[in-house]
């Protein structure tokens, strides 16, 4: 089932509703079932699934282990307003290796970074947008995202639960 028409999101709520509501639907779990996965009681599943209270990371991020999802995309479609976009990077995990890489970028270029001027970013970013648009990668990158995906879960804080 596809989420609401994007005219119809007029919230940060809305949008994380339409979002989780989606992901939890195209992996085939019950409301019930993703609470039990999520350690969670179905009710404050459900609130959480409603977009009711304050944006919660720490279940954000448990419900994306539990359903095997891209929590980064959940973030980004929050950011750009679109729960199509998360449900579209729920498997290929796009925006987690997309911070994967700015985890290295900061590693690596450390108060360089602050340097770099829009128009650079601007080119680089414009580059790296058509190149997804027209090519589909494969081979070496699974060895890069193996190794930068347990770095990221490293340096990323441990869950409430």
């Amino acid at each position: 089932m596809t989420p609401p028409d994007q005219s119809e999101l007029e919230s940060d709520s809305a949008v994380l509703s339409a979002t989780i509501r989606g992901i939890r639907r195209l992996r085939g779990f019950s409301s019930s079932e993703t609470a039990a996965g999520m350690n969670l009681v179905l009710r404050t599943y459900q609130d959480f699934e409603a977009g009711r209270g304050r944006l919660n990371v720490d279940y954000i991020y448990r419900f994306c282990h539990f359903v095997n999802a891209d929590p980064d995309a959940i973030f980004a479609s929050l950011s750009i307003g679109s729960p199509d976009f998360a449900l579209r990077c729920s498997s290929n995990k796009l925006m987690s290796i997309v911070m994967m890489g700015m985890q290295q970028l900061n590693q690596q270029s450390g108060d360089k970074l602050a340097t770099l001027d829009v128009r650079t970013i601007v080119n680089a970013v414009n580059a790296l947008v058509r190149e997804l648009i027209d090519k589909s990668a494969g081979g070496e990158e699974v060895d890069w995202l193996k190794a930068a995906e347990e770095q990221l879960r490293r340096a990323r804080p441990k869950p409430g639960r």
